[in-house]
């Protein structure tokens, strides 16, 4: 039982570790949102940056990096104009009624909000249905509720650097 518990918790933290936003912290710390991404950037530079530890900001229960004094400003000032929707996970998914886990290398800004997917795919299929954010929105109070997925096949075994 005890080996078990082990192999539990090792499989969680390397899972936290894989996806940054989720990063479990030593006790009384806030874990790292969206992998260390800064979220303004998608707006102010309309593409993914890291942010930098010394512009930090905790909301939430998770600290948020920006690759700028002024993004930080920016996020401070409206964050809910910033975070990702759907609490990062993959937006397509949430239209399908399912949890997927979002990757902020993936993304899109529709109507001046951010959205994650889990797939490279994911910008490209949300740009060509007008429909899929409707969806999602309509399935989002019941998908918010559903257990976290296993992580994929693909990212088992991922190195941690990532």
């Amino acid at each position: 039982m005890k080996l078990l518990r082990q192999s539990l918790m090792l499989a969680a933290l390397a899972a936290a570790i894989f996806f940054g936003w989720s990063t479990v912290a030593q006790a009384g710390e806030p874990r790292i949102a969206l992998k260390g991404y800064d979220p303004v950037a998608y707006f102010t530079d309309e593409r993914p940056m890291v942010g930098d530890p010394q512009y930090q900001y905790e909301w939430d229960g998770a600290v948020y990096r920006f690759a700028s004094a002024q993004h930080l400003t920016l996020f401070k000032a409206d964050p809910d104009r910033y975070l990702p929707q759907y609490n990062n996970w993959c937006a397509a998914s949430v239209a399908k009624g399912e949890k997927v886990h979002g990757n902020p290398e993936w993304w899109l800004v529709v109507d001046g909000r951010l959205y994650l997917f889990g797939r490279p795919i994911g910008p490209s299929l949300m740009s060509k249905d007008a429909g899929m954010k409707g969806r999602a929105d309509e399935n989002w109070p019941k998908v918010s509720g559903l257990p976290a997925p296993p992580l994929p096949d693909h990212m088992r075994g991922a190195s941690q650097s990532q």
